[in-house]
């Protein structure tokens, strides 16, 4: 720092003033002496006054250059004071987004998220229900196979409890089972029935036929198995309309397996039944007549199994209650049987 000085000023000043006086005097004249003496004095005075004011701490002189210098450096300390609260600023602002987004993203995708999941769950609940079903009746179907495998070993004589099981999955709907299986229970079910001593098991034979015959095509047997329990009530009751119901259920196995002996058997022993229960005449020669046509539907069968199973059938029948009717039959049409005998034994291959 430099204190700066007046005093060569001073003294240019008074060789000026003194130069001034000299030529004053020259010029003449003792007033304008004394004017520039009070001149002088002023100025003295100013001079004395402007040293009272200037001291040495009332401002330093530096080059320029510094000068320069300090004010970029304090324009730059501002600067940097300035941008860095703007940073700062700025930075708070980021923080604080960043935090109202990262929380409303986090809501969002979980409410999403959620919304998916669920979505999903109910568009695929029936899917995911299906499959457990599916998996569940598989379980089922290779069960039911196997006990139906096991009372076909027993020849179907089982207790009635094991039958009454079977029944329960005929109407289960929380399984799946196929209608190809469902019909073979049903059969299995009639044959346990007809083989059995159960309590009123010939009215568990036709309630079982009745109730699915409209739902499913049976099989033959389970056609002609029924048709055997409507036989067994009309022989025990005499009611038409079991012998109706026999003669249908003949048909309707007849129409599955066209020369099913069995049936034609079943057809004939009923016949003979209602010409024996003909209530007058002309019942019984409705009776005659329709048991006629049975005789020429055999004879325009040419299958070579009809015969040998239908006289097969009779064998059994002539050792249960059947064997007045039989016997009559034989009496009346000897010469329709002995036809069907003759091809029986035709039938029958030669013994090695």
């Amino acid at each position: 720092m430099l204190k700066l000085s007046l005093r060569p000023f001073y003294f240019v000043i008074l060789v000026l003033l003194l130069g001034s006086a000299t030529n004053l005097k020259a010029q003449g004249g003792s007033d304008s002496l004394a004017r520039l003496m009070l001149l002088n004095d002023s100025l003295q005075g100013q001079i004395s006054r402007l040293e009272m004011v200037i001291d040495e701490g009332s401002y330093t002189r530096i080059p320029n250059e510094d000068f320069e210098e300090i004010l970029n450096a304090k324009i730059q300390t501002s600067m940097r004071e300035i941008a860095n609260w703007w940073l700062f600023v700025i930075a708070a602002l980021i923080s604080l987004l960043g935090f109202l987004v990262n929380r409303y993203a986090r809501s969002y995708l979980q409410t999403t998220i959620e919304g998916k999941v669920n979505q999903l769950k109910t568009e695929n609940e029936d899917r995911i229900k299906e499959i457990g079903n599916q998996y569940f009746s598989s379980v089922i179907n290779s069960l039911l196979d196997f006990k139906i495998d096991t009372i076909k070993k027993n020849k179907h004589r089982v207790k009635e409890e094991e039958v009454d099981e079977l029944k329960s999955y005929l109407n289960d709907e929380t399984v799946t089972i196929p209608e190809h299986k469902n019909v073979t229970l049903i059969d299995t079910i009639m044959r346990c029935y007809y083989y059995s001593s159960f309590p009123q098991r010939l009215e568990k034979m036709i309630g079982l036929i009745k109730e699915y015959e409209e739902r499913y095509i049976l099989l033959h047997t389970t056609y002609a198995n029924s048709a055997i329990a409507f036989n067994d009530m009309y022989h025990l009751y005499g009611a038409k309309h079991y012998l109706d119901d026999a003669i249908e259920n003949c048909d309707k196995s007849i129409k599955i397996l066209p020369d099913y002996g069995l049936a034609f058997a079943l057809k004939l022993e009923l016949y003979i039944m209602g010409i024996s229960k003909a209530f007058n005449e002309e019942e019984r020669e409705t009776y005659e007549k329709d048991l006629m046509k049975v005789f020429n539907d055999i004879e325009n069968n040419k299958s070579t199994y009809l015969c040998k199973e239908l006289i097969k059938r009779f064998e059994v029948d002539m050792k249960n209650f059947m064997r007045p009717y039989l016997e009559k039959l034989y009496a009346e049409y000897p010469n329709e049987i002995e036809k069907i005998r003759n091809r029986a034994v035709a039938e029958t291959p030669p013994a090695n």
